[in-house]
């Protein structure tokens, strides 16, 4: 990994955190103003609508990064000291990479098309859908790198790697549950 990826990751991370505080403090502030009227707070959904957009989307590429993201793994335990192993790897790395790919450019196209506005403050809806075509853009460089590791790492060193459970237990387990 290399220094510039890492303080993309320290950035995400911050903006993500930033996000998180900063709704939690709108939430607070329009839950409390119920109770005690001290300020029209008319803007406030608007403006939380817009930081969970960007929020779910900087996390989505962080998670990204670090390839934290949930993923069912009974296959890759079960192929993982086999010659497969590397090809099965670059098969999902290759599938993201392309879903990536295909959802950055779309989500593009969409922040291209938009030209509505937001109810309050008539900003343009082009600062909700930048989220995604920005973060996509991200996690497909992201993933880029993630397969390019996979094929230049060698098969031996893919099946060398232990995961705690050995593949011949794994499919007595996985067979024994069936």
């Amino acid at each position: 990994m290399s220094a510039i990826e890492k303080y993309i990751g320290r950035a995400l991370r911050a903006v993500s955190v930033a996000l998180l505080v900063g709704i939690l403090l709108l939430m607070v502030a329009n839950v409390s103003n119920r109770f005690v009227n001290f300020a029209s707070l008319d803007w406030n959904d608007e403006i939380i609508e817009l930081m969970t957009v960007w929020l779910i989307f900087c996390g989505s590429a962080e998670v990204w990064r670090l390839n934290q993201h949930f993923a069912v793994d009974i296959v890759p335990l079960l192929i993982e000291r086999t010659r497969f192993a590397k090809l099965f790897k670059a098969f999902i790395a290759f599938g993201c990479l392309l879903f990536i790919v295909i959802f950055t450019y779309r989500s593009f196209d969409l922040f291209e098309r938009a030209s509505d506005v937001s109810p309050y403050f008539s900003w343009s809806r082009r600062l909700w859908y930048g989220a995604m075509p920005f973060n996509g853009a991200l996690m497909a460089l992201f993933s880029l790198r993630q397969l390019i590791a996979i094929l230049l790492t060698p098969a031996a060193d893919l099946r060398a790697k232990k995961t705690g459970v050995p593949a011949d237990e794994l499919a007595d387990k996985v067979s024994t549950a069936i």
